[in-house]
């Protein structure tokens, strides 16, 4: 499986509207600045939990919560992350989302 991280805002933007699509499966840690991480959809398969898992694990390390014991990260399809006219760069809503909690753990 692919995995994808924005580094900063604008990267963040760009990989949500522009690579992800709306198959994909969108990461971020809940409530806190950091990086989008996305999961490239395999047609037919289901994502795998061990995945899901480290790619939430790296959205917690590329957040303000990297030193936190254990770290809310939200998982949805991409389908469910839109992005209103005038918001700030790599600001989204989420429209639905599971919490998934991980230790933050890097590359």
């Amino acid at each position: 499986y692919t995995i994808l991280i924005g580094r900063n805002a604008k990267n963040n933007d760009l990989l949500t509207k522009q690579y992800a699509f709306k198959e994909d499966l969108w990461l971020h840690a809940r409530d806190v600045t950091g990086s989008h991480v996305v999961i490239k959809n395999q047609p037919g398969k289901k994502f795998p939990s061990p995945v899901i898992e480290r790619a939430a694990e790296l959205a917690a390390y590329y957040s303000k919560r990297k030193n936190d014991s254990l770290c809310p990260v939200i998982v949805t399809p991409k389908k469910y992350v839109r992005k209103l006219k005038g918001m700030p760069e790599g600001a989204v809503i989420v429209d639905k989302e599971e919490v998934v909690m991980v230790v933050a753990k890097g590359e």
